[in-house]
C-alpha cells in the first residue's frame, strides 16, 4: 500500500488536490458521455430489432449526442456530489489559514477547471457578454436602487442610443464559483439545467462615455428574487454581466405633445426619454408606485408635467390605478406620441383604451416589461 504524500507548503496542498480534482471531474464528463452514448446506441439497436420505428441517419445522430450530453451531465453531478461528501468528512485544518476565495490556481495546471481552497468546483468559460465591476450604488426611493458600473469591461460595451435599450443581466449560483462570461453552451453540457446562470431584463438608465460607467436601475419588487436579491446586496467589486443592448425608442422631438405612463419598472426608460426630449416639449407624466416614499428625482421638460399615481395597498401586479388614469383624461388628438410601459395585463389595459383615441398608431409604443405571474422570479 503507498505512502500518502505528505506535503510541505499548504499551498502546494491545495494545488495537488485542485489539480487531482480537476482530473476527477474531466475524467467523470468523458466517461459519462461515452457510457451515455454507448446505451443509446444499444438501446437504439435492440428496438429495430423488435420491430421499432427505424430512425434516419441525422435524427439517429442527434439522439445520441442527447445521450452524450445527458450522461456527461450525470457524471458531473455524481462527481460533485461524491467531492462535496468527501470534503464534509475531511478534519477541518487549523493553521496556517487557507488561501483567500480571491486567490486562484494557475490555468496551466488545471485545464478548463479552476477551483477554490474549499474544493467547489469553479468552471472558467468564454463567451460574448459584457463583464463589468460595481463602482457604487445609490438608493434613488425606498423600492429603487441604482448600481453603477464600469471597469475594463466598458470598453466592449456598445450603446445603440435608444431610451428603452436593455440589457440581459446573467445571476449565476455563488456556490457553483463560475468565472464570467458564461458560455452557455458549454455549461448546457456540463450542468444540471438547475444550476445553469439565470438572466433578467434591466433598462440602462444611463450610458456615461465621460465617466465610463453604466447605471442600472433596479425595481426592488422583493428580495427573494434572484435579480433584487443580488442588487439590494451588490457592492463596489462584484461583477455585473450583461449582454448587448436591445431598445429601439427615441423620443419623437417633432411630436406636438408627449404623453408618458409607467409602473417603478418603467422609471428608468421614461426618465431617460425625457432627457432626450427637447426642453420646450410638451406633455404629461404617469408613474404608478406604490407610496410616497417611492418617489424619486425626474428631470423633466419645464412644460412638461409629472403626476404620482398611488396604488396604495393594493398588489402592483393587479393595479389598474394606472390605466384608470388614463380612462379619466380627455382624448388627445393630432400629433401625440404616447409610451406605455409595465406590467403586462396594466398595458394590455391601456392598449385597449388608446384604440378609442384618435391617433397616429406609428406614434405609439405599448410594451409589456413584467409579469404578475412570474413576479416570485424577479
Amino acid at each position: 500500500m503507498s505512502q500518502a504524500r505528505q506535503y510541505s507548503d499548504p499551498d502546494e496542498k491545495t494545488l495537488a488536490l485542485a489539480t487531482e480534482h480537476a482530473e476527477v471531474f474531466e475524467a467523470a464528463v468523458e466517461s459519462g458521455r461515452r457510457a451515455g452514448r454507448k446505451a443509446a446506441k444499444k438501446k437504439l439497436k435492440r428496438a429495430a430489432k423488435h420491430g421499432g420505428v427505424k430512425l434516419s441517419k441525422a435524427l439517429r445522430e442527434a439522439t445520441l449526442r442527447d445521450a452524450e450530453k445527458a450522461g456527461g451531465r450525470a457524471a458531473y453531478a455524481a462527481a460533485t456530489k461524491a467531492l462535496r461528501k468527501a470534503a464534509a468528512r475531511m478534519p477541518v485544518p487549523t493553521a496556517p489559514a487557507p488561501l483567500p476565495r480571491s486567490s486562484t490556481v494557475p490555468p496551466t495546471a488545471l485545464p478548463g477547471l479552476l477551483f477554490d481552497v474549499d474544493q467547489s468546483p469553479r468552471i472558467r468559460t468564454s463567451g460574448s457578454q459584457v463583464v463589468l465591476e460595481v463602482l457604487g450604488t445609490e438608493w434613488l426611493s425606498r423600492s429603487m436602487v441604482r448600481i453603477i458600473a464600469g471597469g475594463e469591461g466598458f470598453a466592449d460595451f456598445e450603446s445603440n442610443g435608444a431610451a428603452d435599450q436593455h440589457v440581459k443581466l446573467h445571476f449565476a449560483n455563488p456556490s457553483l464559483g463560475l468565472v464570467p462570461p458564461y458560455e452557455m453552451r458549454s455549461l448546457r453540457a456540463l450542468l444540471a439545467r438547475e444550476d445553469l446562470p439565470v438572466s433578467r431584463s434591466y433598462t440602462i438608465r444611463r450610458h456615461d462615455t465621460v465617466a465610463r460607467e453604466i447605471s442600472i436601475d433596479f425595481f426592488i419588487h422583493q428580495i427573494n428574487g434572484v435579480a433584487s436579491a443580488w442588487a439590494a446586496g451588490a457592492k463596489p467589486g462584484d461583477l455585473m454581466v450583461i449582454s448587448r443592448p436591445k431598445g429601439n425608442f427615441r423620443p419623437d422631438a417633432s411630436a406636438e405633445q408627449h404623453l408618458y405612463l409607467g409602473d417603478e419598472s418603467a422609471i428608468p426608460a421614461i426618465s431617460a426619454a425625457l432627457e432626450m426630449l427637447p426642453r420646450n416639449s410638451l406633455g404629461k407624466v404617469f408613474l404608478e408606485v406604490n407610496g410616497a416614499e417611492d418617489h424619486q428625482e425626474i428631470e423633466l421638460p419645464a412644460k412638461m408635467t409629472l403626476s404620482w399615481i398611488h396604488r396604495g395597498e393594493e398588489p402592483s401586479a393587479t393595479s389598474k390605478v394606472l390605466a384608470n388614469s388614463l380612462r379619466e383624461l380627455p382624448a388627445v388628438h393630432g400629433q401625440v406620441e404616447i409610451l406605455a410601459l409595465g406590467e403586462r395585463s396594466a398595458t394590455q389595459d391601456i392598449r385597449r383604451l388608446l384604440t378609442h383615441w384618435d391617433l397616429d398608431q406609428r406614434r405609439i409604443k405599448v410594451s409589456s416589461y413584467w409579469r404578475a405571474s412570474r413576479l416570485k422570479h424577479a
